[in-house]
């Protein structure tokens, strides 16, 4: 039996979800999402993906391929926030860029990075097993910073930020991981792929002036807070 789309109506709670979830979007969350499932639900598929289809050594043995698939395949248990991150800002991206120009924003930050990790492991002598499209994902909220700049982005609940504030978040976030575990090469990568988004998003330095001046004034604030008396004023509604 066949449902006219009149005769069902989504629940508005389930609104927010699908309308982050464009044809676009929708596809690339599946082809990031079965292979991350393989890979921690099929035990015999990790061998097949640590050898193959990973960026690791195998790219000197002339396995090129790697740079590709190791944007769709991920390693780690916490892809989802990967999936998570591409839901979250992939439509908005996409509604002002258009599919072909987001497409290349998602792509290009990502090969980009995983180009610079093979060389650098190969000029270095030090290789180890990188996957996933973590960097693909960053570009993106590099580019929602680009684009929509100042505008109060609703994280979760309440809270709320500029747009260009949460993405200085997760890029520093991402650069103190890797630093952490001493992946260099995956560090010059990460930088080469958020630059990379930056210019692609027609980024030209007046972002990071306001991200800049925004950093400032909170520091300010802390240092110097003022104790307000009387009601405080409705705060305007937020960019979602």
């Amino acid at each position: 039996m066949a449902f006219s789309n009149s005769s069902y109506q989504m629940p508005p709670w389930l609104r927010p979800a699908a309308q982050r979830l464009s044809p676009t979007i929708r596809t690339l969350v599946v082809a990031l999402a079965v292979p991350w499932l393989l890979y921690v639900l099929v035990k015999p598929a990790r061998g097949l993906v640590d050898d193959y289809l990973a960026l690791g050594p195998g790219v000197a043995r002339g396995q090129v391929w790697q740079i590709v698939t190791a944007l769709f395949v991920d390693r780690n248990p916490l892809a989802f926030l990967n999936l998570l991150g591409l839901w979250f800002v992939g439509a908005a991206i996409e509604r002002t860029l258009g599919r072909q120009r987001f497409l290349v924003v998602f792509f290009v930050p990502g090969l980009a990075a995983n180009l610079v990790v093979a060389l650098l492991s190969a000029w270095w002598g030090q290789w180890a097993l990188y996957s996933g499209c973590g960097d693909s994902v960053l570009g993106l909220f590099v580019g929602l910073a680009v684009l929509y700049g100042p505008a109060q982005v609703r994280v979760i609940g309440t809270l709320a930020m500029p747009a260009r504030a949460l993405a200085a978040i997760f890029v520093g976030l991402a650069l103190v991981g890797e630093a952490a575990y001493g992946a260099w090469a995956a560090i010059f990568g990460t930088a080469v792929a958020v630059t990379l988004a930056y210019i692609l998003c027609g980024g030209r330095g007046r972002d990071l002036r306001g991200l800049s001046s925004w950093l400032q004034r909170k520091i300010g604030q802390r240092r110097w807070r003022v104790i307000e008396g009387g009601r405080r004023a409705k705060r305007p509604d937020r960019f979602n």
